[in-house]
């Protein structure tokens, strides 16, 4: 609990929050939206769903990251010249990813309801 109070105030260095926290749930909200894109297991309720959510939790988790990279950038040290725009760079990424995962849980979350609504009321 303490890493992740650290990792939202900006305190974990960039190099770290950015590749190792960053790139793997990059590849986790990837794969899982490439899954259901390609139609991975449709006719299988179980890992339909399973992929849903992954994706769902995933989408807030990198919301929840892009602010810590944003932070930890906003820290980072720029005494050399390239230091500066690796810190914009890690800023766009952040800015970038987390406004394509908060669209991206919006639209889940609206075609969810909307599927959960259309089942309710056939039946």
């Amino acid at each position: 609990m303490k890493f992740l109070a650290r990792l939202a105030a900006g305190d974990v260095a960039l190099w770290r929050t950015f590749w190792l926290t960053g790139t793997p749930l990059a590849l986790v909200w990837d794969l899982s939206g490439l899954s259901m894109i390609t139609g991975f297991g449709v006719g299988e309720p179980l890992i339909a769903g399973s992929l849903i959510a992954l994706f769902s939790l995933s989408c807030i988790a990198i919301v929840f990251v892009a602010v810590a990279i944003w932070r930890s950038s906003s820290r980072y040290p720029r005494d050399l010249w390239w230091q500066t725009p690796v810190a914009i760079g890690a800023k766009l990424c952040a800015a970038l990813s987390g406004l394509a995962a908060a669209i991206s849980f919006l639209i889940v979350m609206y075609l969810l309801f909307d599927f959960i609504y259309a089942a309710i009321a056939l039946s």
